[in-house]
């Protein structure tokens, strides 16, 4: 055993010329987190599996439209401070993570009114499964989004292999939950209860779990709270953009075709995290390197990315069939829609490490015109091209963004890099 881990180590270490990096280090990191992500993965989808042939198409479609509405009203949320909190304890500040909490829990108070006002509103219209949904995930998703900040902390301290089996266990959690509920009723409300309660008790006991590992101390954190604001304000239009596509879809198109859409995008939505993963374990290492230094393997981390995201197309094009053909057979309709979406790998690692680079250099103005742009983008081609094709256009609308999304993050990194060396 000892034999094969010092090959292991010896073969990191020469591949280190041909990939610039430190391969060691993002080895052990993504071992734990591409292990955690896979299981994960795996969980998820059997979920989804159950979802596609155990509800029907309706029931499904106005799920995951609840959902949606819910992650526009994270809109009223911190979504921005557990980058801040990634990048603050991994330089040293621990106390930084329970002040950010205490913060957030305030602040996402303005999301718990958002919630029960869109539910009153459903309630006065006669709509009781969407205004006992929305009631019901006010109560819970204010205290999630500001607990799960545990993650950002675990990830700060590198800590990779304990996140990624609470990240498992969270999924295990939320899963049986899940089971539980579509077996027992398989009605709206009832998957929503679930998912607000299951998410909500991962989230808090791991927290506290945390705690009791690390001990981190309650320490004054000004400049990390408002890093967190401003990248929350950078990035306030992303809830939106996040989910228009589904609300556009659920409006114009109905509820059976959004169910369509969320299948076909299953696979490639856990696709893409995982392929992201390589490079964000070296987040915490960017942060220490000058500009200079990020542009002399610039180009060639790029085009690796982009050889890498290929061969993952390739693979999922080939075997999407059979995974709808054996899986949910009764969303046939989904198999070219997911194929052309997994277009999105090729660019998926370039585009992470690009984005990241911004990140750790704190260019808040630079990410703020970037994730503008993006967006602006993003909202005309869901409206245009989800109005006009549906499923269809909303796919090669996916397509042309994670496109533009390199592009754009590209020219804004050369921009800034060329007046900082």
């Amino acid at each position: 055993m000892l034999h094969i881990r010092k090959r292991a180590y010896n073969i990191l270490r020469k591949s280190e010329y041909f990939f610039k990096a430190d391969m060691v280090y993002l080895a052990k990191g993504n071992l734990w987190k591409m292990s955690g992500q896979i299981v994960t993965s795996i969980l998820s989808l059997g979920l989804m599996i159950m979802f596609a042939n155990l509800l029907s198409k309706e029931t499904y479609g106005l799920y995951r439209y609840i959902l949606s509405l819910a992650g526009i009203l994270s809109i009223f949320t911190l979504t921005g401070m557990n980058q801040a909190i990634v990048q603050t304890v991994a330089a040293g500040n621990d106390g930084a993570f329970r002040t950010s909490i205490k913060y957030q829990l305030k602040w996402n108070l303005m999301q718990l009114i958002a919630f029960w006002s869109l539910s009153a509103y459903y309630f006065i219209t006669d709509n009781q499964y969407l205004g006992i949904s929305l009631l019901v995930m006010g109560i819970f998703s204010p205290m999630i989004l500001a607990f799960n900040t545990y993650g950002a902390y675990l990830e700060g301290k590198k800590s990779f292999k304990l996140n990624s089996i609470f990240s498992v266990l969270s999924t295990l959690i939320y899963v049986t939950g899940m089971a539980v509920a579509i077996m027992l009723s398989g009605e709206t409300v009832w998957l929503v209860i679930a998912y607000s309660l299951t998410t909500f008790a991962s989230t808090f006991i791991f927290y506290l779990i945390t705690l009791r590992i690390f001990h981190p101390p309650i320490s004054p954190a000004s400049e990390s709270l408002k890093y967190g604001r401003e990248l929350t304000f950078i990035g306030f239009i992303g809830p939106i953009v996040s989910q228009v596509d589904k609300i556009v879809l659920a409006h114009f198109w109905g509820a059976t075709a959004l169910a369509v859409y969320s299948l076909a995008m299953a696979v490639p939505d856990r696709v893409i995290p995982l392929i992201k993963s390589w490079v964000s374990v070296g987040l915490p290492k960017f942060s220490n390197k000058s500009p200079a230094e990020i542009n002399s393997v610039f180009y060639t981390r790029i085009f690796q990315g982009l050889a890498i995201g290929t061969v993952c197309f390739v693979g999922y094009y080939l075997v999407a069939p059979y995974l709808f053909k054996y899986l949910m057979p009764k969303y046939l309709e989904g198999i070219l829609y997911s194929q052309l979406l997994a277009i999105s790998f090729i660019f998926a690692i370039s585009n992470r490490y690009v984005g990241l680079l911004l990140i750790s250099q704190k260019l808040s103005k630079q990410i703020f015109i970037s994730n503008f742009t993006q967006s602006i983008i993003r909202i005309l081609l869901y409206v245009v091209l989800g109005i006009w094709g549906g499923i269809l256009g909303l796919v090669l609308a996916h397509v042309l963004l994670s496109f533009l999304a390199i592009v754009i993050n590209t020219v804004v990194w050369r921009h800034y890099s060329r007046s900082n060396i």
